[in-house]
């Protein structure tokens, strides 16, 4: 699936900045493009940090890519800001602040400040009262670093038992899907017949019930009335939907709760996946499948650069024009978040944004209001594959198609362009697919 390059994995930079939800490096310094900034671009990371420290101490005012280290502590934030105030560097010390292309500020983010901050202090003999994202749109979030400082030092000594060999309890998200260990994870909670196999299960739940005496699925599934009353913190109705849920985990049946509401059949239907690369900020390719007389005709309107963008989003607004009356189709909120962006950015016309803001359909809500499937996760991929949907490249996944489309764009490669073209007319087929099933059970 990936490319070798003298034995080492060529997209694995790449992998790395989804992973940590950054930009492309080009697409970074055009956000500091007004900056006075000192880069450092060192590999090595002693080189790495030595060379910051000597920026820190000349007071360069903005330091890219620096490397902090202190014993085995090692970050390397996007951004160090001189700032006022006294240091062991004279009268100014630094923050950090990292790139990140979510418009919101996760926790993940201000742990990441606040340990970038915990070695600041080790080095400049002042710790920062703040630390800070720089968001896509240019606009810079801090958050105080005291507010995390308790949590972020359980955490981190969570952290430093697991690499002394401390092995943690399983506990199977949705962000576990990024990890390569997934597959061993997702066997182990299998092995344990563990509860975090039940979709969308917070941890405090899983706690209280295990406190209740229900450590397994098998023991959940079988529980009486009293025994899910027993757990305190969690609602009663919520104890029996889970139950639901690990019966139909351990039975391997779908539950069907009620009638799945989807939209009646129109003379036209329209599904839309949309493909896009968030080291890039950029979405290059809509795709859609037409249903009309029975017959499936699948769309693609593509571009391979930000030039190109706002002809793609035409001839997309074109297209719906065609077709006033016909419902929009998606799986998931992500479709409607980036139409609402695009027309902000692009503009529509009513009618097309109403179609597609307003009128448009995301069907996993009405999935998981009506289904429950023996599933730890309900994305297109889990649910289309257990009821019988095959895509042509097997495991593919969005990550992949942002991998291809680097190949394309480094490349001008069609077959790399090609398999994002397939995989993308594979997932509005999928979800066609699940439609035409719900559709069936009523």
């Amino acid at each position: 699936m990936y490319e070798m390059r003298d034995g080492q994995d060529v997209r694995e930079p790449i992998m790395r900045k989804l992973q940590d939800e950054g930009l492309l490096r080009e697409r970074e310094l055009e956000l500091l493009q007004d900056r006075d900034m000192e880069e450092v671009d060192l590999d090595d990371i002693d080189e790495a940090a030595q060379r910051t420290i000597q920026l820190m101490q000349q007071g360069a005012q903005t330091i890219f890519k620096g490397a902090l280290v202190h014993r085995d502590w090692v970050g390397r934030p996007d951004v160090l800001e001189r700032v006022e105030g006294k240091s062991n560097f004279g009268n100014w010390y630094y923050v950090a602040c990292d790139i990140k292309r979510s418009s919101h500020l996760k926790d993940e983010y201000r742990f990441q400040g606040t340990f970038y901050a915990e070695i600041l202090e080790k080095i400049q003999g002042v710790r920062p009262i703040q630390g800070y994202v720089l968001h896509t749109n240019g606009e810079i979030e801090g958050y105080l670093i005291d507010d995390i400082l308790v949590e972020f030092h359980l955490t981190l000594d969570r952290i430093e038992r697991i690499m002394a060999g401390e092995e943690p309890p399983i506990f199977l998200t949705a962000d576990c899907k990024q990890s390569p260990y997934f597959s061993e994870c997702q066997a182990k909670a299998r092995e344990c017949d563990d509860l975090s196999l039940l979709n969308r299960l917070w941890r405090s739940e899983a706690d209280s019930i295990r406190e209740a005496g229900i450590g397994t699925l098998s023991t959940l599934a079988l529980a009486s009335n009293q025994q899910l009353n027993s757990v305190v913190g969690v609602p009663h109705d919520r104890m029996v939907f889970l139950q639901q849920q690990a019966k139909a985990l351990k039975e391997n049946k779908v539950i069907k709760l009620h009638k799945i509401e989807l939209p009646e059949a129109g003379e036209v239907e329209l599904v839309v996946d949309i493909e896009s690369d968030p080291l890039r900020d950029l979405h290059y390719l809509i795709g859609v499948l037409k249903i009309a007389d029975g017959q499936e005709t699948y769309h693609q309107f593509f571009a391979k650069d930000e030039s190109e963008t706002e002809g793609m989003w035409r001839d997309f607004v074109a297209f719906l024009q065609k077709y006033p009356t016909a419902k929009v189709y998606h799986y998931g909120w992500y479709e409607t978040d980036v139409f609402r962006r695009t027309v902000a950015k692009f503009g529509a016309p009513s009618t097309v944004d109403e179609q597609l803001t307003v009128r448009g359909v995301d069907i996993l809500p009405i999935f998981r209001e009506s289904v429950i499937f023996p599933l730890p996760f309900y994305s297109l991929k889990d649910i289309a594959k257990h009821l019988g949907f095959s895509w042509r490249t097997a495991d593919a996944s969005g990550l992949d198609s942002v991998l291809w489309f680097h190949d394309y764009c480094q490349t001008g490669d069609s077959a790399a362009l090609q398999k994002i073209v397939d995989y993308n007319e594979d997932d509005v087929r999928a979800t066609w697919f699940i439609m035409q099933w719900a559709r069936k059970q009523d």
